[in-house]
């Protein structure tokens, strides 16, 4: 009986360090995440208009907070005006001007606009035009839970290393970027606010740039 339990006591010792593991859902960790861009240009302005869910306040500590739904316009136009209104499914007001970036912004929560295609009415030097916006999104494009796998993945080693007694050390941030083709920025924050920034191809997942940021 007792060389029995001596057998088995490793047995059972595995068993319930098995049944005490965690299994980790690092998307619960991930903070931000810009799931839509809309897009309008011609010769004489350009409309930029993100769609995301954010940490609110936002903060790159390595620490996730309250998320929110939160819309962003950017507005560039050919000269300054004094005022310039902007008004886009939910949202509308005046927007305020950027003198660094030279664009006028406005913010509002919530998803405001939606669907592939939808207007957006300026309104500057006494003049009002209507402009209709597209969603850079086309064909099979990954969403941002897809694109943050493909870090996770990958950087399987990293995500190990920065997790204790099955809490993860660190946030994650997925914002979908468009130049001539759909892209996603993934950045691994950890508490010391260093930065694993990748550049991921929207289409195919593939990683194409890493490098890391010091916070």
């Amino acid at each position: 009986m007792k060389k029995f339990i001596l057998l088995a006591l490793p047995l059972l010792l595995a068993c319930c360090l098995a049944g005490c593991k965690k299994n980790i859902n690092y998307l619960d960790y991930v903070s931000e995440k810009r799931t839509d861009i809309y897009l309008y240009s011609d010769d004489k302005l350009e409309i930029k208009i993100y769609l995301s869910e954010k940490e609110t306040p936002f903060c790159a500590d390595g620490i996730k907070g309250a998320m929110g739904e939160l819309t962003e316009i950017y507005v560039t136009l050919p000269e300054n005006h004094e005022e310039v209104s902007v008004s886009a499914g939910s949202i509308e007001g005046e927007m305020n001007y950027r003198a660094v970036e030279n664009c006028y912004y406005l913010s509002g929560s919530g998803a405001a606009v939606s669907g592939e295609n939808t207007e957006v009415t300026l309104t500057y030097g006494g003049e009002s035009q209507t402009y209709t916006v597209s969603s850079v999104k086309y064909g099979k494009i990954l969403d941002c839970d897809s694109a943050a796998k493909c870090i996770i993945e990958h950087e399987a080693d990293t995500f190990a290393s920065m997790t204790e007694n099955g809490v993860f050390k660190g946030e994650i941030f997925v914002r979908l970027l468009y130049d001539e083709g759909c892209y996603y920025y993934v950045g691994i924050c950890d508490r010391e606010k260093k930065i694993e920034a990748f550049l991921v191809d929207g289409e195919k997942g593939k990683i194409i740039a890493h490098k890391q940021i010091n916070g």
